[in-house]
């Protein structure tokens, strides 16, 4: 494919162009045209030029789905900074350590979110209303609740900054060696690091995500009359939101319904009183919207495709949400130093659910050896994923030494043990310092959860090496959390004998244990740091994980 070199902020001023009367924001039913978008975001990047803020400079996003979010990272670019998007989910202590490490003098902050912000803030603190692009109703309704914004001291309202006139001087940039956005990792198995992406990755990922997505491909049910109305559940704030939920459906003219709260209720609802016809999700989302107990009263007849990213989904699930809505069902594999996508399930299917995919147009990939990532395996071996492509980082923030260790002569050290078969699609088996070594043999923590969580009983499970000094050896754990209204006597012992009918010997735990929660990301995803925290603890105090 050909990858123009152009800044990202771009994509909504090319569209912006193309369509100024199209619909570009659906918020809580209020709707907003690309021409008012870019002229919003164009007016908000004079006001950040204003206060001082230039090419080069970081500005911190503390925003979920909401109007202010798109046009706060597109008034960045166009000034020439770099955005830096902070999870509002993190604690304090992170975002603090996010903001300080890029440096950011400049944080755009939902109203609601001002007590995630550390002591020591950023010295332009621009405070966004949460209600300020709702409908002129839900805004009384908030401000008779008292949710009126009172800014601090030291505050700057967002709605002032974009009502002044537009920036007519956009920064130049060179895409290919200028940072767009330093995005951390989830930080699932170590310290969220910063992800630098440049403006040539970003649009490149978009653009191979639409032309896998939507371009190339052919869809189950004949594509609506117009453009595609997008369900934008996933948070902007993470690369796959990012790239599949915001820059691509801009790049294209598409409508995006912004959803700030993601529930299923409120995904269903969006289909059906928008006539959606792409949803980006996560597995969670898939199975939520399939345990609605009102799933039937929705219509979701225009939904035409449907992708699942940001960790493996049970391929039962893909079945059930298929016959529910008609849509094709892509599944796809991703990592933020990657933009985040380079694998993804061809539209004519014909594959097994469990794969990831094939490689995006100009990524190539390779399962290399685990040990030197040197020699390269055959189809069927474990190994480790390699890829290259247009879409790989630029590198890790601050950190050229473990830059180093991931980038070499141009392919991204993944940290993802995978294998492929005869026909190239992609299996993802887990992350390379997850594997657990029991008796000589190597175990896989998602083949073990993949089983568990196939039960009935089970809604979702983990599985940790725990080492047994006594024994100086590992032991596998599981813990499990159970579906509602699941009878808990007797199950965990259930579930041990599900284990070894369906496991070698040497991959069924030591003990399942039924807890009440796991630490979870906001992709659904096991935060197993946090998990292996509490594992040490115990062991430190000499405490079983079963106890």
């Amino acid at each position: 494919m050909n990858y123009p070199e152009i800044p990202l902020y771009a994509l909504l001023e090319n569209s912006a162009r193309k369509f100024p009367d199209r619909d570009a924001v659906i918020f809580y039913g209020r709707m907003i045209t690309y021409g008012e978008l870019w002229r919003q975001a164009r007016s908000m990047a004079s006001s950040l030029r204003g206060l001082g803020v230039g090419k080069g400079d970081r500005v911190g996003l503390l925003l979920p789905n909401v109007p202010q979010f798109l046009i706060a990272y597109n008034a960045a670019l166009a000034v020439g900074g770099i955005v830096v998007p902070v999870n509002p989910l993190n604690p304090v202590e992170e975002v603090g350590r996010e903001l300080r490490e890029t440096e950011a003098e400049t944080v755009v902050v939902l109203d609601r979110l001002l007590d995630w912000l550390p002591e020591e803030r950023p010295h332009n603190t621009i405070i966004a209303e949460a209600a300020a692009y709702a409908p002129r109703s839900l805004r009384l309704l908030s401000r008779l609740r008292g949710r009126t914004l009172r800014l601090p001291e030291d505050g700057i309202s967002f709605e002032r900054l974009v009502d002044g006139p537009p920036l007519d001087e956009l920064a130049k940039v060179n895409p290919r060696e200028d940072t767009a956005v330093v995005l951390y990792t989830s930080g699932t198995t170590r310290r969220p690091r910063g992800v630098m992406l440049t403006h040539y990755n970003l649009v490149a990922n978009a653009l191979q995500s639409y032309h896998w997505l939507r371009g190339w491909g052919f869809s189950a049910k004949p594509q609506p009359a117009g453009w595609p109305v997008v369900v934008c559940a996933v948070p902007f704030f993470h690369a796959y939101g990012m790239t599949v939920g915001m820059n691509e459906a801009i790049l294209f003219g598409c409508t995006l319904v912004l959803v700030p709260e993601p529930s299923a209720e409120m995904i269903l609802d969006a289909i059906q009183k928008y006539r959606a016809t792409h949803l980006p999700a996560i597995p969670r989302f898939i199975e939520e919207i399939l345990n609605h107990p009102n799933l039937r009263g929705y219509d979701l007849s225009s939904l035409t495709s449907c992708l699942s990213g940001g960790s493996s989904i049970d391929p039962r699930l893909v079945e059930r949400f298929v016959e529910a809505t008609g849509a094709s069902f892509y599944q796809g594999y991703g990592l933020t130093e990657a933009g985040p996508c380079t694998h993804c399930t061809p539209i004519d299917g014909g594959t097994d659910r469990r794969s990831a995919g094939l490689a995006f147009p100009d990524t190539e990939a390779r399962i290399v050896d685990q040990q030197l990532g040197e020699v390269e395996m055959p189809p069927g071996e474990v190994g480790e994923l390699v890829v290259r492509g247009p879409q790989v980082m630029k590198g890790y923030w601050g950190d050229l030494e473990e830059t180093t260790k991931v980038l070499r002569d141009g392919w991204l050290y993944t940290g993802d043990t995978a294998y492929v078969d005869g026909e190239g699609y992609l299996y993802v088996v887990g992350r390379k310092r997850d594997r657990i070594v029991v008796g000589g043999h190597s175990v896989w923590p998602l083949e073990v959860e993949g089983v568990l969580a196939s039960h009935p009983k089970v809604e979702a499970a983990v599985a940790v090496g725990v080492p047994d000094p006594l024994r100086c050896s590992t032991d596998i754990r599981a813990l499990v959390t159970m579906r509602a209204g699941v009878d808990k006597r007797g199950v965990e012992a259930e579930l041990l004998d599900y284990c070894r009918g369906r496991l070698e010997y040497f991959q069924v735990p030591a003990s399942v244990k039924v807890v009440d929660s796991l630490p979870m990301t906001p992709m659904g995803k096991v935060d197993r740091l946090a998990l292996e925290k509490k594992a040490e603890r115990l062991i430190n105090e000499q405490v079983d994980l079963r106890g």
